[in-house]
């Protein structure tokens, strides 16, 4: 079982990379109503025009990661 925290200390937990993004998406203040592809890449995008930095969607593991980077979450022990 993996485990992240949010960075408003919600705890997400799930089996695969998949649980852990639609975790994430479930507990922003408007949840997308996207697959979990539309969501990375809209995400992604939104953040990059905010940050300038990209988060990677070429897989559910490598947009997971840069999630962690960016702060968006921090993955618990």
């Amino acid at each position: 079982m993996m485990k992240y925290v949010t960075q408003n200390g919600e705890v997400l937990e799930g089996e695969t990379y998949p649980d852990i993004i639609v975790g994430f998406r479930n507990g922003l203040e408007f949840p997308a109503n996207q697959t979990t592809l539309e969501f990375m890449v809209s995400f992604a995008n939104r953040h990059l025009k905010s940050n300038g930095s990209k988060i990677s969607t070429l897989s559910y593991g490598a947009f997971l990661a840069d999630l962690v980077t960016n702060k968006y979450l921090t993955k618990a022990e």
